[in-house]
């Protein structure tokens, strides 16, 4: 007991050299944790998490991990124990069907809750055996095939869009012309992806964000941007029930997920397996009919409620990356007007199926996808038990790795003057077989491997119709010239201030 009582007093009487020991035995401890002292990566990156939570916080993370891979390789050290990979040879090593590298804490922010506990949602699910089960249960209604039989879905949401377009295109005044496209194409995404899965949306283009959908969705897209840094504090912080009680923004999230509830319920009772399938809805509930087991209520509310919180966020990011590069770029502008107007009549709806005979337009969509993901963060993996090796160094099991497919899309080594906007890199006249297939293996929006997008279809066909669709039907150029154009990467990247001059096509 006296010698617990000196040290204490020692400790008491000495508490500025204490703390700076401490201090200095932490950051030594960092520096060589995990046998990682040999990736090399800034001395703050080694020693904390604080720098990263900066750079994430700022919106700027991706143009950071660009700057750290130019100056310190294929491997760097993003926080003690994270490391960022830029290598596109390691994508199947770290995404691909069959491995072992699992999904590390980061997702846990993402995990939602009711009443019987966690809601089994591929996006957050560790347990690879009921990932694979979830993903199967759903794979027909997100199939290709599927897809195209929904296409009428989106074809009254897409001529909307055309005729609220046209309207600006046919003011008296020039500078009613202007339209920001920005929020329009959030809205048309989400009434789009409402619409396929429902039959029925909610207007979001004309009345804007009314329930707050929106907002929600961004709430918690930046909360797991900043804080899936330090994924150990989200039991204290919205993991709380307490403390998300005072979060403005989230009860609109649990009304997406009651809509989402409700909208099921209402399915079933429509007996929606009588008649044509023309729905995501009626699909799933006809999946659950012919195998109970196979497609709880739960599974099936989870599914629909990802359609609504994933579904529009990735088209709009790429539509107005796509818009905006082709109308920044003259030449690409011309090719693709020319092509969509030799080959697609102007009076009638765009369908998919003519979309996919036209390669410039392919390679247009693709190119804008390129330059600006959705996605402007690595998607974080655990090194497992063995641990691996990485860009041909051993990286210990436990470590946090990733890729981050803003990185990899724009490996200079991959793709020649990768900050340019250049559709025809895609053509198979200007490129090598060779040289396709490492631009097709480092572009990755939708993920990779068994957590590939499942929406990817959906998202491909609503992007590829629109674009035409706007491209054939106005004559559009940038009415500021693209100064207003930004965008603030927490997570997802979405973009401000694209402001459009419509004309009706001449």
């Amino acid at each position: 007991m006296l010698a617990t009582h000196s040290l204490v007093r020692l400790v008491a009487d000495n508490w500025a050299v204490v703390t700076i020991a401490i201090g200095c035995c932490w950051v030594v401890c960092n520096y060589f944790r995990r046998s990682l002292h040999h990736i090399p990566g800034p001395f703050l990156r080694r020693i904390s998490s604080l720098p990263r939570i900066l750079s994430v916080y700022n919106g700027f993370s991706h143009d950071d991990d660009i700057a750290l891979h130019n100056t310190y390789g294929k491997m760097v050290r993003l926080a003690p124990n994270t490391l960022s990979i830029s290598d596109p040879k390691e994508i199947s090593t770290l995404y691909g069907v069959g491995t072992k590298f699992s999904k590390s804490p980061f997702y846990s922010l993402a995990e939602a809750y009711d009443s019987d506990g966690m809601l089994p949602d591929p996006f957050v699910l560790t347990d690879r055996a009921i990932h694979a089960r979830m993903k199967r249960s759903a794979a027909n209604a997100y199939s290709l095939n599927n897809v195209v039989q929904m296409e009428p879905c989106v074809d009254a949401v897409t001529e909307r869009l055309v005729r609220k377009l046209g309207g600006y295109a046919d003011a008296e005044a020039d500078d009613a012309r202007v339209v920001d496209l920005a929020p329009l194409m959030q809205a048309y995404a989400m009434d789009a992806v409402f619409a396929l899965t429902f039959g029925k949306d909610c207007n979001h283009m004309d009345k804007g964000d009314h329930e707050g959908f929106f907002k929600a969705i961004k709430v918690a897209n930046d909360y797991m941007a900043i804080f899936g840094q330090v994924a150990w504090c989200h039991r204290f912080l919205l993991r709380n029930s307490w403390v998300a009680a005072f979060v403005p923004g989230l009860e609109s999230m649990q009304k997406l997920m009651h809509f989402a509830t409700d909208e099921t319920n209402a399915g079933k009772g429509a007996d929606a397996d009588q008649g044509t399938v023309t729905t995501f809805l009626q699909r799933l509930l006809a999946n659950q009919r012919q195998n109970p087991k196979g497609l709880t209520d739960r599974e099936l509310s989870t599914h629909v409620f990802n359609n609504m919180a994933a579904g529009s966020d990735t088209t709009a990011i790429a539509l107005r990356s796509i818009i905006f590069n082709t109308l920044m770029t003259p030449g690409a502008h011309e090719k693709l007007k020319a092509e969509l107007r030799n080959n697609l009549d102007a009076t009638r709806p765009v369908s998919f199926a003519a979309t996919n005979k036209l390669p410039y337009l392919a390679a247009v969509i693709k190119e804008g996808i390129r330059l600006h993901p959705s996605v402007g963060m690595m998607l974080a993996r655990i090194v497992p038990e063995g641990g691996a090796t990485l860009c041909g160094q051993y990286v210990p099991a436990g470590v946090e790795v990733g890729i981050n497919p803003w990185v990899v899309q724009r490996d200079a080594e991959v793709y020649e003057e990768p900050a340019r906007f250049n559709p025809d890199r895609w053509l198979a006249e200007n490129t090598t077989e060779e040289q396709l297939r490492l631009m097709n293996q480092a572009w990755i929006p939708f993920g990779h491997g068994a957590h590939t997008c499942s929406g990817r279809w959906i998202s491909t066909m609503e992007i590829q119709k629109v674009v035409a669709q706007l491209f054939l039907a106005f004559d559009m150029e940038l009415a500021d010239g693209g100064k207003g154009y930004r965008f603030h990467n927490l997570w997802f990247t979405p973009q401000e201030g694209l402001n459009v001059h419509f004309t009706r096509a001449q």
